[in-house]
C-alpha cells in the first residue's frame, strides 16, 4: 500500500516495492467481457489467489474464431518474490521472467531519509497510489464495491456518439478509463476501458477474504515446460530502474533495451495503458487483476 504523504512527514516511510495488504490470503473472483468489431464478444472469468507474498491469477475465456466457431482460452500467470512465471494452460507452455521489483526493492532501503521522502512526494504528485498501478488518472470520487470502500479514478474522455465518428474518421485515437480501487488493499475491483472498437469490463464479483489457500496454488504444474525469457527480463529489470530513478531524482531516463534491434522508450508513468491489477512483473501492465509484489 502507498498512502499519501505530506512534505513536512516523517522519515519512516515504507518501500513501495514491497507488498502489503490487509489479509493474509484472499481469492477474488471477477467477470470478463469485452465487445469488438462488428458484435464480437469475449466472456471470460478471472479468479486471483493471494497469499502473503505470492500471487497466482488463472484466467479463463471463450472467444470467436473463423466460421463462426468458438475457442477455449485458459491462462496461468504465478508472481513469486524472484520470478512471474506466464502460462497457456491449453498449449502446456509458458515463460518465466524475473520480477523486476527485486532490483527496485534494495535501491529503495538504501537511499537517505530524505531521499525516501522526496521518492513518495514525487510519487504522490504524479497520482501513483502503487506502484503497479499506474496510469490511473484523477480520482474523481468514492464508492463501494462488493463492500470494499474505493476511490474512483478516470483518465481519457467518454466520447459521445458524434464526437466518437468524428474520432474513427479523423484517424485519431483515444483511450477512456475508469477504475474502483480498493482503498484498503491497493486491488483494482472494476475497470471499464473503451478505445475506438472496443470496449471491455473487469468486475470483481465475489472475495474472499483468510481462505485456506493450498501452497501447490503457487507452484507451476510438473507438466509445463518453462523456458526462461531473458529478454523480457532484461526489459522489466530496465523499466523499473528508470522509474526509480525517476522518483529519486525527478528526471526522467532514457530506457534502452537491446534485442533484434534497440528501441528507446521514456517513462510515461501518467500513460493510461490497459486495465490491470496489481502486479510485480512490467509484462503485462496488464489486462486487469491484482498482484502486488
Amino acid at each position: 500500500m502507498n498512502p499519501t504523504y505530506s512534505e513536512d512527514t516523517d522519515s519512516n516511510l515504507p518501500n513501495p516495492y514491497v507488498i502489503t495488504y490487509p489479509f493474509k490470503s484472499a481469492v477474488i473472483h471477477y467477470s470478463v467481457k469485452s465487445e469488438y468489431g462488428h458484435g464480437k464478444t469475449y466472456e471470460g472469468a478471472d479468479v486471483v489467489y493471494i497469499k502473503g507474498d505470492k500471487l497466482a491469477k488463472v484466467q479463463s475465456a471463450t472467444v470467436p474464431k473463423p466460421g463462426g466457431k468458438t475457442g477455449k482460452v485458459e491462462t496461468l500467470r504465478i508472481f513469486t518474490l524472484e520470478y512471474v512465471y506466464i502460462i497457456d494452460l491449453i498449449n502446456k507452455t509458458g515463460i518465466k521472467i524475473d520480477n523486476s521489483k527485486k532490483y527496485g526493492k534494495p535501491a529503495y532501503n538504501v537511499l537517505s531519509a530524505e531521499e525516501k521522502k522526496a521518492f513518495h512526494n514525487r510519487m504522490n504528485r504524479r497520482g501513483i497510489v502503487s506502484l503497479d498501478l499506474v496510469g490511473l488518472g484523477k480520482k474523481i470520487g468514492d464508492e463501494t464495491v462488493l463492500g470494499r470502500e474505493c476511490d474512483v479514478y478516470e483518465s481519457g474522455k467518454q466520447l459521445s456518439g458524434k464526437e466518437l465518428l468524428d474520432s474513427i474518421e479523423s484517424g485519431e485515437g483515444f483511450l477512456y478509463k475508469k477504475s474502483w480501487i480498493w482503498k484498503e488493499a491497493k486491488i483494482p475491483l472494476r475497470t471499464i476501458t473503451s478505445r475506438v472498437g472496443w470496449s471491455g469490463e473487469i468486475v470483481a464479483t465475489k472475495i474472499e477474504e483468510s481462505p485456506n489457500i493450498p501452497a501447490s496454488r503457487f507452484i507451476v504444474p510438473p507438466d509445463i515446460k518453462i523456458t526462461y525469457d531473458r529478454e523480457k527480463s532484461e526489459a522489466g529489470k530496465r523499466e523499473t530502474l528508470a522509474r526509480f530513478y525517476l522518483y529519486k531524482t525527478g528526471k526522467s531516463k532514457i530506457i534502452r533495451v537491446k534485442t533484434k534491434k534497440e528501441v528507446l522508450s521514456h517513462d510515461k508513468s501518467t500513460n493510461p495503458g490497459t486495465p490491470n491489477l496489481p502486479h510485480p512483473d512490467n509484462t503485462g501492465k496488464t489486462n486487469a487483476l491484482p498482484a502486488k509484489q
